[in-house]
């Protein structure tokens, strides 16, 4: 983290703010949240891990423990402990409450974003460890402005809103034993703080507040991606999770104009060197220190005609590699781009591997895109969500 000067004006005696916060007490009772209300504890920056972060509070009151915010603060990581700087002695945890428009968080590696509700700081190893609680509805709003920003239909935003509640509540422990509900990257939801919630997800949030996708009664496990290619996946093809009936694959419209068709993107092409494959696959343990990647071919596919498994040839061996893992690898070693999904052709050169593909995202459950041109040809987002979770039902929550 960069040095900055910082006089942190956080003052306030604690006799003097006991009015101030009753009276925030009594604005909030002034818009009690519904009897059905609940919050969701959010892990932030999960994946830049930040020593250090400068909080701004924005419009409104602002409280760190018992004292009253009106400047910008840097918050660091002292190994188990943290501080702010130029104020005291590293704490074992430090409470930010937010009333009004809430506070800006920024790091030298983390995007600056804007937070309400309530911050619990503390740190893990010199990490700073941040979690966001806040109403569920909010943050509905705020993941379906993130997951579907491409989008344009208000119908294919409440298809989203209920399968990005639905998926939350479904997987509310997921978490649990390390203290929060869900992660804000894609690995969970991605959630990016309220400074860019689009009111087109704000009004499909609304409009479909409570309501969920169920299987006989229970909760969906609502899985969605960007572009399925013209059919989903069924889920025992990419994860090896329990079957759901609801989770099978599905042809997105017609053959020759998928639904999805439309989306940018939805065909693409890759050329990996086999010096680049075979040093990622190092690096996953996908093959030992001294072997070195001749050839790749896939060996099975799922419904869809999706890549199940892959096969690389060393000079010595065979090894298999499922293609889920194969997608993250590269993803997290060559950018997202560079294989979109597990949907491919693949031929090898001499020197290379290309893949000819099609569709963005692990393909199980509601294609976004699809969602989009359904949207388009007037399906209401009901419509939208029976189609790709057959069998279940959409209703208010209980």
């Amino acid at each position: 983290m960069k040095t900055k000067s910082f006089n942190p004006d956080i003052s306030l005696p604690r006799t003097l703010l006991r009015p101030i916060l009753f009276v925030s007490a009594c604005l909030l009772a002034a818009c009690p949240l519904s009897a059905k209300e609940r919050k969701v504890r959010i892990l932030l920056y999960a994946v830049t891990k930040p020593a250090a972060m400068t909080l701004t509070p924005g419009q409104g009151n602002v409280f760190v423990n018992d004292r009253i915010l009106r400047t910008p603060v840097l918050i660091e990581a002292k190994a188990s402990r943290v501080g702010i700087r130029g104020f005291g002695a590293p704490v074992k945890s430090i409470r930010v409450d937010m009333l009004g428009k809430g506070v800006w968080l920024e790091g030298d590696t983390s995007p600056k974003r804007l937070y309400r509700g309530i911050l619990e700081i503390t740190a893990e190893k010199g990490r700073l460890k941040i979690l966001n609680t806040i109403p569920l509805e909010e943050y509905i709003a705020s993941v379906v402005s993130a997951e579907a920003g491409d989008l344009s239909q208000t119908e294919a935003f409440k298809a989203q809103a209920v399968a990005a509640r639905t998926y939350t509540l479904k997987h509310i422990n997921n978490h649990a034993k390390n203290g929060y509900n869900m992660c804000d990257s894609t690995h969970c939801q991605l959630f990016t703080g309220f400074a860019a919630v689009k009111p087109i997800a704000q009004t499909a949030v609304d409009f479909t507040r409570d309501e969920v996708v169920t299987y006989h009664g229970d909760l969906a496990a609502t899985f969605y991606h960007s572009i399925c290619g013209g059919r989903t996946e069924a889920m025992i093809y990419v994860w090896p999770f329990e079957h759901k009936p609801y989770l099978i694959s599905i042809m997105d419209g017609p053959a020759n104009k998928p639904y999805c068709s439309i989306a940018p993107g939805f065909n693409w092409k890759t050329r990996i060197s086999l010096k680049t494959l075979t040093g990622i696959a190092r690096s996953q343990n996908w093959i030992l220190p001294g072997e070195e990647i001749r050839r790749m071919a896939i060996l099975d596919h799922g419904v869809s005609k999706r890549a199940v498994t892959l096969e690389f040839s060393t000079g010595s061996r065979r090894v298999k590699v499922s293609a889920t893992n194969f997608y993250h690898g590269i993803g997290r070693r060559a950018g997202w781009n560079a294989v979109r999904s597990t949907l491919f052709q693949l031929y090898s050169g001499k020197d290379d591997i290309i893949m000819e593909g099609k569709g963005n995202g692990h393909g199980v459950g509601m294609c976004q895109w699809g969602a989009e041109g359904m949207a388009r040809l007037g399906f209401k987002y009901r419509d939208i969500l029976l189609h790709y979770y057959p069998g279940t039902e959409v209703s208010p929550r209980e």
